[in-house]
């Protein structure tokens, strides 16, 4: 242990704005981690509070600190920002309303990596919903999975979801540096991009199973707001993952399901947020609903989702039952009955039921 705290630097680069209610207790979580080895890269991102000022004096009190000016373009620019100039073997990313809750969880992070040499450590994480620690679905559900199985992808990136967040992992900074990966810069979900990214680059995870974050519901989040643009958000990733999967030179088919996952479960979270904006209206829905229907690359995922001739190799029936008869009423665009049926998924609660976190009240 000695020797991987002497050679064995961690960046945290922590994306800053409008911060100043939980800085504090985001960067108090890192300092007082066990292992020492590590720099803290805040990337102020244009905050109108008192947030540089309160980073100013842990900088003063900390020299592995130290605050720069972001791009002010969002959290992926900040993070990129942060990356050219992190020094560190490896790569932990933070949110600036977060905390880690495990002093020991640097040392488990490094004590784990080194000798298997996994390219990312996966911990486990809780949520903090209204001052309320509600632990998340564990990694274990798809972590005995082979990574290249749909099994593996289907729950790691969206239905227990662990693998879609930047947070509560630990990335090997030579993996991300070989294969070029940076956030792409779009309007949110940024980290799911990234993780795929990564996921396509067959990167050697690790899994941890002690939770290592706990990830706070921030109502002025970026997270938590309303955007208009999120459909179109939703199908630039779609296209960029296209893109990635060929820069890389993999087989596209190997892969294609991240895609069509990606876009069916965008469509059911954008007609929620659109429901709710437009208080609770069935029209939002199938506002939303005709919108990924109508899309060329929508209209293939649902098509394709709906095609009994194409094998969903996944294990929980339930969500298989959901996937073909949700896409087969997209398919045939019956977006009236389907907005009922989003509807009534939405007011029996049953899209938190199925959540990381499950019902939350």
């Amino acid at each position: 242990m000695e020797f991987t705290e002497k050679n064995c630097k961690i960046s945290v680069i922590i994306p800053v704005y409008n911060a100043e209610k939980y800085i504090r207790e985001t960067l108090n979580s890192i300092i007082d981690q066990s292992y020492k080895n590590w720099e803290i890269i805040l990337v102020e991102n244009g905050s109108e509070d008192k947030s540089p000022d309160i980073i100013r004096e842990y900088e003063k009190k900390y020299p592995e600190i130290r605050m720069i000016k972001g791009p002010g373009k969002g959290p992926g620019p900040a993070r990129n920002r942060g990356l050219k100039l992190a020094k560190g073997d490896y790569i932990v990313f933070a949110d600036a309303d977060d905390y880690l809750p495990d002093t020991e969880i640097f040392r488990k992070y490094i004590s784990i990596a080194e000798p298997t040499g996994a390219d990312i450590v996966v911990s486990n994480y809780a949520r903090l919903w209204e001052d309320k620690i509600l632990p998340a679905s564990k990694h274990e559900s798809f972590a005995l999975c082979s990574p290249l199985s749909e099994e593996f992808r289907f729950r790691g990136f969206f239905s227990v979801g662990t693998l879609s967040y930047v947070w509560g992992k630990l990335y090997r900074s030579e993996f991300l540096k070989k294969n070029q990966i940076i956030f792409t810069e779009i309007s949110y979900a940024e980290d799911k991009l990234f993780n795929m990214q990564c996921y396509i680059c067959n990167p050697k995870y690790v899994f941890l199973e002690d939770v290592g974050y706990v990830y706070r519901k921030n109502d002025v989040s970026v997270s938590w707001q309303y955007r208009s643009d999120s459909t179109e958000n939703w199908f630039k990733i779609a296209y960029e993952l296209k893109g990635w999967i060929e820069k890389k030179n993999k087989e596209p088919v190997e892969y294609i399901s991240l895609t069509r996952y990606l876009i069916f479960f965008a469509a059911f979270f954008d007609a929620k947020m659109e429901y709710m904006q437009r208080k609770k209206r069935l029209r939002a829905i199938h506002k939303i609903l005709k919108e990924y229907g109508d899309h060329p690359v929508g209209k293939k995922v649902f098509c394709e989702l709906a095609d009994r001739k194409r094998p969903l190799q996944i294990n929980q029936w339930m969500w298989k039952a959901m996937i073909r008869i949700f896409s087969f009423g997209m398919k045939s665009k019956w977006y009236l009955l389907m907005s009922v049926g989003v509807k009534i998924l939405i007011t029996q609660k049953v899209d938190e039921r199925l959540s990381d976190t499950g019902i939350r009240e």
